[in-house]
């Protein structure tokens, strides 16, 4: 009987230390074999630390043990660290807004993963502001919404005569090199461009302006009149285009500066054309400021 009974009790000890687990017999993580990627609890061993405690304990050979500071102590010898590495930058991607601020983006492949305590991968994707100078390009259904609630406020073009000017044009001796550098930023690089529109729609002050005013008569109904935009009243934020320049083939509102109440609807009848002028002649001819 009493040979059976130690043989259930040798039966018990064996089942016990089955079901608790695997328990490392190994001081090192040579001995153990072990060098186990990211943060991993059953990649340890059973001897001294880094540290240099000569005490029995558990050890790691994970990743992560250099993080925690309970690697075993061949650790850094026997897994040696490899850095992330990670290919070149790419290109930046176009401003994805056309008209205005936007952001362009990049990014890059990871091409080995950090081993053993190597450095982490830095960032994959980056990011930058940009400033989309498309709108004169094309006026599509995605901008129409901001440049038709805006307000085109006109003088007479005869007011822009100077601008006209080679005195003035930035299309002209060392002038022209600002626009081809790096100052380009800085300076508009866009010809003036003008449209025709007709007026749809004018107010009774326009024609009860004072006699240093007449100009504003012109604006009658059913006219038709030339709007031009001057590079010096073109504003970069909005894509190298002034404001209230209208949208073809709609309908927006227009404002005689200086005179009260004198404002209006018109309607964009020709596509703005870049290098066009209006006739500084005619009383029929305006510039957006």
């Amino acid at each position: 009987m009493v040979g059976k009974s130690a043989l259930l009790l040798l039966g018990f000890a064996v089942c016990a230390v089955y079901f608790s687990g695997p328990v490392s017999a190994f001081r090192t993580c040579a001995e153990a074999r072990y060098c186990c990627p990211g943060r991993n609890n059953t990649c340890f061993a059973h001897g001294p630390r880094m540290d240099n405690d000569n005490k029995q304990k558990r050890c790691f050979c994970d990743q992560e043990c250099v993080t925690m500071g309970d690697c075993c102590i061949d650790y850094t010898q026997t897994c040696t660290g490899r850095d992330c590495l990670m290919e070149e930058w790419g290109s930046w991607s176009e401003c994805d807004e056309l008209c205005g601020y936007g952001t362009q983006r990049r990014k890059r492949k990871i091409l080995r993963h950090r081993q053993h305590g190597g450095k982490k991968c830095p960032v994959r994707h980056e990011k930058r502001a940009c400033v989309g100078d498309q709108c004169f390009a094309v006026q599509s259904v995605e901008f129409r919404g901001k440049e038709l609630s805006e307000v085109g406020k006109i003088l007479p073009a005869e007011f822009g005569r100077w601008r006209t000017s080679s005195l003035y044009s930035m299309e002209h001796d060392i002038r022209r090199n600002l626009i081809e550098n790096r100052l380009s930023n800085e300076v508009p690089t866009r010809l003036p461009y003008c449209a025709k529109f007709t007026i749809v729609a004018t107010s009774l002050y326009c024609n009860k302006s004072g006699a240093d005013k007449k100009w504003a008569n012109e604006l009658q109904l059913n006219r038709t009149v030339c709007i031009q935009c001057d590079p010096f009243a073109m504003s970069k934020e909005l894509g190298t285009r002034c404001i209230g320049h209208g949208v073809y083939n709609h309908t927006t509102r227009w404002k005689a500066v200086d005179v009260p109440y004198c404002n209006g609807q018109w309607k964009m009848i020709t596509k703005p054309k870049d290098g066009c002028v209006c006739d500084v002649e005619s009383k029929d001819s305006f510039i957006l400021i």
